[in-house]
């Protein structure tokens, strides 16, 4: 098995090309030669067999300026080995050990190294004890991004310590098992406690069933402002109402859940909008307009009109927005295909596209058209019923999984076409 250092001479030794790119963690990575060989800031040692440090001095003058380190998916089994290439890195900014399997926990809290510059760091199926992930923070103070997918937690356990300076966990798929009842409120609780400024929580794929009336979201997340529960197990619209209380929250995905099985998309869409009355975004769509609101708003109230059983919010919304008379087919599908302009240099075609259609279902379409992968193909989304003489710049579709009915389009908007080009 290679040593760190031997794996940087595989990767970025003498017959590494001129110049090489490679993308982590939305960072461009640009090496090029200039008489000696110079290491990268970021350095990518991923899927390297690296299961040793090797000789410290040697760490030492290959990772001078480290300022990022990805060592996933590598064999490393011992912590004594880690904090061996980290006392070298006093600059390290970002760490990502994912995929790592320690056979043994941290074994003397004083031996682990200080990580004083470090903001961004990612555990991801590591399957670390909590005691080891609480190790790790009290020894790096300025984290703001932390990342535990796939640990298999069952619980949270939390100390006295609190971490301040954390406002973004990635808890994606823990566990891969159901919560037992009585767990499900207070792993997000604790959550909360342990990182009393936390900004972005991302729960998705976790088996959460419902959020609980006795939650107390707006004392343990005073300062949440986006929460993912994609894919979770959420089956009732109660569950929905009781997002209202985390104070700040702004930003919601909620989308592949059970709740949702038995309605159509634009139906999810509008009476999900009128229920949160604090949500800005959702599921990572365009702004919530007022006239959106409204008009979800007014839909919410003929839903239910007819039923027996209403939402509490009905009430409130027909005290806002007065009693309405019934339309004679009510309708919360929108368009389902749209006649859209494509340009892609000096060419323009006209296409009928379907609103359900994933951005990297329009790429396909399009790659016969100009002779380009959807890989290789940038794509960019103008509303053209958004001119106002103002111009402005296109907004880039980059998430292939999005569905285009998220964007708001309609007939007659423009896509754009680019190459990417390598820096």
């Amino acid at each position: 098995m290679p040593s760190l250092p031997e794996a940087v001479d595989m990767k970025y030794g003498d017959e590494c090309p001129n110049a090489q790119v490679t993308e982590v963690a939305c960072v461009a990575l640009t090496l090029k030669r200039s008489g000696r060989q110079r290491l990268p800031s970021v350095l990518i040692l991923s899927e390297c067999d690296i299961e040793k440090a090797g000789d410290e001095e040697e760490v030492e003058r290959k990772c001078e300026g480290v300022r990022e380190l990805d060592l996933s998916r590598n064999k490393l089994k011992e912590w004594k080995e880690v904090f061996k290439i980290l006392r070298h890195l006093p600059s390290l900014g970002f760490l990502n050990l994912s995929y790592n399997s320690f056979e043994t926990p941290i074994p003397d809290p004083s031996e682990v190294v200080s990580l004083t510059n470090l903001t961004r760091l990612v555990l991801n199926g590591t399957k670390l004890p909590w005691k080891d992930v609480h190790i790790l923070l009290e020894n790096a103070p300025r984290v703001e991004e932390l990342h535990l997918c796939k640990n298999g937690y069952v619980t949270v356990e939390t100390t006295s310590q609190k971490y301040s300076s954390v406002s973004r966990v990635h808890f994606n798929n823990n566990p891969s098992t159901d919560w037992p009842e009585y767990h499900k409120i207070l792993q997000i609780e604790s959550l909360g406690q342990m990182f009393p400024y936390l900004e972005v929580l991302i729960l998705a794929e976790c088996p959460l069933g419902s959020l609980t009336k006795d939650g107390h979201y707006r004392e343990n997340f005073p300062n949440l402002k986006y929460l993912s529960l994609n894919s979770t197990k959420i089956c009732s619209w109660d569950s929905v109402d009781l997002v209202n209380k985390f104070p700040k929250l702004t930003e919601l995905r909620l989308q592949q859940c059970p709740l949702y099985e038995n309605y159509k998309d634009e139906e999810r869409r509008q009476l999900t909008i009128a229920r949160l009355w604090r949500i800005q975004r959702l599921n990572g769509g365009a702004l919530i307009t007022p006239e959106e609101r409204e008009n979800a708003e007014r839909a919410f109230i003929r839903y239910y009109m007819n039923e027996e059983r209403r939402p509490s919010r009905y009430e409130e919304l027909v005290h806002q927005h007065g009693e309405l008379d019934p339309l004679v087919e009510v309708s919360l599908q929108p368009e389902k295909e749209v006649q859209v302009t494509i340009r892609f240099g000096e060419s323009t075609m006209q296409k009928v596209i379907s609103v359900y259609s994933r951005v990297l279902d329009l790429k396909k379409e399009l790659e016969p058209e100009f002779g380009m992968s959807p890989s290789k193909m940038r794509l960019f989304y103008h509303d053209k019923g958004l001119d106002s003489g103002v111009p402005y710049a296109p907004e880039e579709l980059k998430i292939n999984s999005k569905q285009l009915y998220t964007i708001n389009i309609h007939s007659g908007d423009e896509f754009i076409v680019e190459p990417k080009v390598k820096p």
